[in-house]
């Protein structure tokens, strides 16, 4: 059989539809814009399949405009200034997608200007070459060097609402919860003040919280693994968790809270 030549046309078609090009689901009139910086350890998270799951789950609140990279490169260009928020998930250990130190302080900066970060699961698993400010600014991180090594444990926890009078909470009940949890996380400046704790071993550990970074909103969840293997579940298909994530975004990006 005689092939026909890759049209023009075609050739465009591959390049614009390239799982890799940074192009956001839907235009959100008026929504603050999000980079969702994607990419990560992919030995651990299925982090590409999660992307597409909460990019429309934040882009159906109607408030916000999801653009996915998995090319932290982005932070040191200008196009960052557009952005409202940065919502960060899967660790970053591999050597392709470690923060260089450049990207890392055009992270900082961004947030400490008065923007939003919204850190998902792995992103708080702190690599050892971060800088001191990174943990500054989540506040409690996963690492197995330094005091303590912090525990990974899979299971189905009990969630407790532990600050229901804080927007991102509030109206929202206890439920149980099956995902990772980090806990015994090394903890850096402010004592982390939890919304939502997670029960094991008869111990209550912080699950979600928030706290400021200079002049930005930050917020942290615990919870988040998806799995690298196509049946995995994932937690943000559970709607009480999904709802909660999605509350803490609108809520680092200083939008109404539903």
């Amino acid at each position: 059989m005689k092939r026909r030549p890759l049209t023009v046309l075609a050739f465009l078609g591959l390049i614009c539809f390239s799982p890799n090009t940074t192009v956001a689901q839907q235009s959100v009139k008026g929504g603050a814009k999000v980079l969702m910086l994607s990419g990560g350890q992919r030995n651990h998270h299925g982090y590409r399949r999660q992307a597409y799951l909460l990019q429309k789950a934040l882009e159906d609140t109607k408030q916000l405009e999801v653009t996915i990279s998995e090319d932290a490169a982005i932070l040191e260009t200008p196009s960052l200034a557009k952005y409202d928020l940065i919502v960060a998930m899967a660790d970053r250990r591999d050597p392709e997608f470690r923060f260089t130190p450049g990207q890392q302080k055009a992270l900082l900066q961004f947030v400490h200007d008065g923007k939003g970060f919204f850190s998902l699961h792995g992103f708080c698993c702190a690599e050892q070459h971060w800088q001191p400010e990174m943990r500054d600014m989540l506040g409690g991180v996963l690492s197995h060097v330094g005091t303590p090594d912090t525990k990974v444990k899979f299971g189905k926890y009990h969630l407790k609402i532990s600050d229901s009078g804080h927007p991102i909470t509030q109206g929202a009940a206890d439920f149980e919860h099956e995902d990772e949890l980090y806990y015994e996380l090394q903890t850096r400046g402010e004592p982390i003040k939890p919304l939502v704790v997670a029960v094991y071993e008869g111990k209550e550990w912080p699950v979600v919280w928030t706290r400021e970074f200079g002049k930005g909103r930050v917020c942290v969840s615990v919870f988040g693994h998806c799995g690298v293997q196509p049946k995995s579940k994932d937690p943000l298909e559970h709607e009480p968790f999904q709802k909660l994530v999605v509350r803490g975004i609108l809520w680092t990006a200083g939008r109404e809270v539903k």
